[in-house]
């Protein structure tokens, strides 16, 4: 099974296409990277609420297992 990977280096907002990088490989030299596997039949829609799945346990005043930044 291939996957695609996306990946955004600190500091950039997204706002421009080239903020973020997309590719078949993973990158090391990105500081977040987002990996979708693309024979698990995913549409748009599940990624979108895996996403905010991902904020909602990042801004939990619970989750504190989460590394200094």
């Amino acid at each position: 099974m291939s996957n695609h990977f996306y990946s955004i280096n600190r500091g950039k907002e997204g706002f421009k296409q080239s903020d973020i990088t997309q590719g078949a490989a993973s990158t090391a030299g990105d500081d977040i990277e987002l990996r979708v596997a693309d024979g698990a039949s995913l549409t748009r829609k599940d990624v979108i609420k895996a996403l905010e799945a991902f904020i909602r346990r990042f801004v939990s005043p619970n989750f504190n297992s989460f590394p200094p930044i």
